[in-house]
């Protein structure tokens, strides 16, 4: 059984903590992502000591990141991006639509977004409009909406379809 190891982060970590902070991460996380990476150290007094002294400028190069991040998260509003999918004739994509196409769909569009700051709420697997949340932080978020279009070949057998479909169903007789 893996047991957990103290940590001192040398850089800030989504969902594990701050430049600084000595965090417990497990054994193999610790062995095979942050020692490798050089995201953290053993805390010793002495690598303590010079963390601390990097932490002040980490902490304002994050600071400047926010600033940029809350700017972008203004700048996203009212934003919309397209995408265009194969699907069949119910409207059913035959992939869903996944974070990373989503970002590369606003990286195209000039904003500086990764994949992991795209949450998508549910699957976006059909045709349709769907709002997609673009996060930073807890406080620095902003909804955009993704459309999800058919291709050209999808949306004529769509049609086609609906047109089947409608001709299928019978006309409900009017009394007089």
């Amino acid at each position: 059984m893996s047991k957990n190891v103290k940590l001192l982060l040398k850089e800030s970590i989504r969902s594990i903590g701050r430049v600084g902070d000595i965090v417990e991460v497990s054994a193999g996380y610790a062995r095979n992502y942050l020692l490798p990476h050089d995201l953290a150290v053993q805390p010793t007094p002495n690598n303590v000591k010079k963390v601390e002294e990097r932490k002040k400028e980490i902490e304002k190069i994050e600071r400047e990141r926010r600033e940029q991040q809350a700017a972008l998260i203004a700048r996203l509003s009212g934003v919309e991006v397209m995408i265009e999918r194969r699907a069949n004739e119910q409207g059913h994509l035959y992939g869903a639509v996944s974070a990373t196409e989503v970002a590369k769909g606003l990286q195209a569009q000039g904003f500086n977004i990764e994949p992991e700051d795209v949450n998508l709420l549910s699957k976006l697997d059909r045709i349709n409009t769907y709002q997609v949340n673009i996060r930073f932080a807890e406080d620095l978020q902003t909804e955009i909406k993704v459309w999800v279009n058919p291709d050209p070949d999808s949306k004529a057998a769509i049609e086609a379809f609906d047109k089947q479909k409608a001709a299928e169903t019978p006309v409900p007789a009017t009394a007089e």
